[in-house]
């Protein structure tokens, strides 16, 4: 019963030391540097520039689906 007690420990403490690594490696690359450009974007956005955002990501993924069937095709 040690035996596990001890291995769950050893396991918990290296899976925490793990997710801290990752949350400090975010930090310092900037990951959270940019929450008042979204909550302004929420705010301040119309309806018609969101529609052409999405607009914009959908022309994007076909041109990318259209260049992946290229190089296929190609092959």
């Amino acid at each position: 019963m040690n035996a596990v007690l001890k291995l769950e420990l050893i396991v918990g403490l290296l899976a925490s030391f793990i997710m801290l690594s990752i949350v400090i490696w975010s930090i310092k690359k900037g990951d959270f540097d940019d929450s008042k450009k979204m909550m302004d974007g929420m705010l301040f956005d119309s309806e018609d520039d969101l529609r052409d955002a999405v607009n914009r990501e959908n022309k994007q993924k076909a041109l990318k689906e259209k260049k992946l069937k290229d190089m296929e095709k190609s092959k």
